[in-house]
């Protein structure tokens, strides 16, 4: 591996792994066929019990093997593999998904150009396992630059297999991962940074997100709501004066947080409670008000209308 330079510095890699063993092997690969070259993985195997620790070892001395005793929180895994990073970039890659082949190179050159910036995102795919030959774009239109963290709050577009971040961002505001979240782990962590930090995007998509019946944000998704409330009492107490400076988006935020357990109580065939859940935003916006009169509806249109909106 080549050393540390202003032209080539060390990008490290975190891929996190709990039996992963069905796309792992493409995940990886697609690393390897990367542009540019000077890069480590830190593989973290969160106690597999499939063919993935077999799988990672496969691939020499670039993939740095780590596991853990027991299985962990995504949150505190992912510290786990940030501690033992060396590079003076960060980029993360679950074993799922995928990265085009200039993903590192184009990131590299832009933050390395962009002294100011310490966090760059791109759009990407969207690939249902389903139907592996379509690719469906993500990201619609011109996205949020320099100080985003407002932005962010009302609408938050950075994929975490896009991100690539300085490592000194992170020390700067000694962050480290949530270890009580399994969902919005990265949400919670990439705003805590973009508080401090600005953020540059990149209108091309670099990476693939693949969409399956075992990823963990389909298993687990009735934390999604709890996940979130917890992470906007965290967010308000970051800073005496954040709630003043960003009052109108958190009370946005604030009507997302109405909308996400209105979905969960729907998905229950609970249409009154969810009606109950969106009350107090619905006159928040159109779209806000139109999700309270869709409580009225079976749930089956709920879920239709979803699918398509």
């Amino acid at each position: 591996m080549s050393n540390v330079t202003d032209n080539n510095p060390l990008v490290s890699i975190i891929m996190n792994c709990r039996n992963g063993q069905e796309y792992l092997r493409e995940a990886i690969d697609s690393i390897f066929a990367q542009s540019y070259i000077n890069w480590e993985i830190i593989f973290w195997d969160n106690d597999s019990t499939d063919e993935s620790p077999a799988i990672a070892r496969s691939y020499g001395e670039k993939l740095r093997y780590f596991k853990s005793g027991q299985p962990l929180s995504l949150g505190k895994a992912r510290n786990m593999a940030l501690a033992e990073a060396r590079g003076r970039y960060i980029a993360f890659l679950d074993c799922d998904d995928k990265w085009l082949v200039n993903k590192l190179d184009v990131q590299v050159d832009l933050l390395g150009k962009n002294q100011e910036f310490d966090f760059v995102y791109s759009n990407y795919y969207r690939q249902i396992a389903s139907k592996a030959n379509k690719l469906v774009l993500t990201l619609k239109g011109k996205q949020p630059e320099g100080d985003v963290f407002g932005q962010f709050l009302i609408n938050y577009p950075a994929g975490l297999l896009t991100v690539m971040l300085r490592r000194e961002a992170i020390k700067r505001m000694n962050a480290e991962f949530d270890e009580y979240l399994e969902l919005s782990e990265e949400f919670d962590f990439f705003m805590r940074i973009l508080l401090r930090s600005k953020a540059l995007y990149i209108n091309q998509p670099l990476a693939v997100y693949r969409i399956h019946p075992n990823m963990s944000s389909r298993k687990l998704i009735e934390r999604h709501p709890f996940e979130m409330q917890y992470i906007f009492d965290k967010l308000k107490k970051l800073d005496t004066s954040i709630q003043e400076k960003y009052s109108s988006e958190f009370k946005y935020y604030q009507a997302k947080l109405g909308y996400w357990f209105a979905k969960a109580e729907m998905e229950k065939h609970g249409q009154k409670a969810a009606r109950g859940e969106l009350e107090d935003f619905k006159f928040v916006d159109f779209k806000f008000f139109s999700l309270y009169v869709l409580t009225y509806l079976p749930v089956f249109l709920w879920r239709w209308l979803h699918r398509y909106k």
